[in-house]
């Protein structure tokens, strides 16, 4: 016989607790972490509620591996996450930090693919206070591209950051900072700009022992590993197992899908909608020759209404690296009055012989939009600062 009572009180239970302790309603994430021979075998997954979470390794959410190698299923309650991959071949750590993070999770399904990379090394000793080192892609010391600080509490590690920095030659960098805790990222852009979104090939590079702390009078050197976003093909060794044929269509769909979603917000806009802010023009020298790899930064302006040299010390996401021709473009996310600074560095002040340039349209060297204004044909000479 059917005790209705109770059956009514357990009902009445799980909808309880579905609302208010954990959510019924769960994200499905499936995915794949790779190293650079093919899938990695019995590589974890976890998810983080935030970014310091992740530093402290706590509340962490572990992923269940599925029955092909490098393969997981996760079931998600709705919310941003900071996904990592962690994994061990032949005696070597893996690592792998999504450059994607932190992720909305909601109840459709997202298929997220993870490059892990040998962890990176830190050597700290007594020295001068800072932390320099090396970039590399494929045991291959990067010959451009940029390194950029960020505060760790910042949590959405974007844009210029506190410091960033042109890496020589060789791939190297160096930075004086204050005692405090760091995370630092690089990035190689195909199209050369040093700050904007990592699109398909693209370079990045998160250090695996990240975040960092930087005390008095310590010097540390530090190695980072770059992977290409998002691009099977440049990752993967030429005899690697190639996962791809064994793949789900509809989850190769959701991985491009997911990354263009997120990563294009600066690139050609989608059919029908409209285009953005955009500042537009060209560097040249004083003798008309157009400069090439030189940084063009917007500096937001609205509550600086007259140019102070404290200006170029702030932090904005909006900075593009010029082509062989001198050319830029500059995407804002709004309208409003922005200083233009054409210059060979960025995150630090002028230094001697530096190409170095401003927006000399007036002498306040600023331009005011609308959002969804585009100005084109902006002008910036640039020449070297004397003593």
């Amino acid at each position: 016989m059917i005790d209705f009572h109770m059956l009514k009180k357990i009902l009445l239970i799980f909808i309880w607790s579905c609302f208010f302790i954990d959510p019924c309603i769960a994200g499905i994430v499936d995915g794949i972490v790779l190293s650079e021979k093919g899938p990695l075998p019995e590589a974890v997954v976890l998810a983080y509620p935030d970014y310091d979470s992740f530093a402290a390794d706590k509340k962490a959410i572990g992923s269940q591996p599925l029955e092909k190698p490098g393969q997981f299923h996760m079931e998600l309650p709705p919310g941003e996450y900071f996904f990592v991959a962690k994994g061990r071949q032949n005696g070597q750590d893996f690592f792998s930090y999504h450059g994607l993070n932190p992720i909305s999770i909601s109840d459709s399904y997202k298929w997220l693919p993870f490059f892990a990379l040998e962890a990176d090394q830190i050597l700290c000793s007594d020295g001068p206070q800072g932390i320099g080192g090396q970039v590399f892609y494929k045991d291959e010391s990067l010959d451009s591209g940029v390194v950029s600080v960020y505060d760790a509490q910042e949590m959405r590690f974007r844009g210029m950051g506190l410091l960033t920095s042109s890496l020589d030659e060789q791939g190297r960098f160096w930075f004086d900072l204050d005692p405090g805790t760091y995370v630092f990222i690089a990035r190689k852009r195909q199209d050369g700009a040093g700050i904007g979104p990592v699109r398909k090939g693209d370079l990045f590079c998160y250090h695996s022992t990240n975040p960092v702390d930087i005390d008095t009078a310590q010097s540390c050197r530090i190695t980072i590993s770059c992977y290409p976003r998002d691009n099977i093909e440049a990752f993967l060794m030429p005899e690697a197992d190639d996962p791809r044929g064994r793949r789900q269509e509809t989850r190769r769909s959701a991985s491009h899908w997911n990354t263009e979603a997120l990563e294009a917000a600066n690139g050609p806009p989608p059919d029908g909608m409209p285009l953005g802010t955009i500042i537009s023009g060209k560097v040249t020298d004083v003798n008309g020759e157009p400069v090439k790899s030189i940084f063009v930064t917007a500096y937001p302006g609205d509550n600086f209404p007259l140019f102070q040299m404290h200006i170029i010390r702030q932090k904005t996401g909006s900075m593009a690296l010029t082509d062989d021709a001198g050319q830029f473009r500059l995407e804002l996310d709004n309208g409003g009055l922005y200083y233009l600074v054409a210059r060979e560095k960025v995150g630090e002040a002028p230094v001697r012989f530096e190409q170095y340039g401003l927006y000399e349209g007036n002498v306040n060297h600023s331009i005011k939009l609308e959002t969804g204004m585009q100005v084109t044909d902006v002008h910036i000479r640039v020449e070297p600062i004397m003593p």
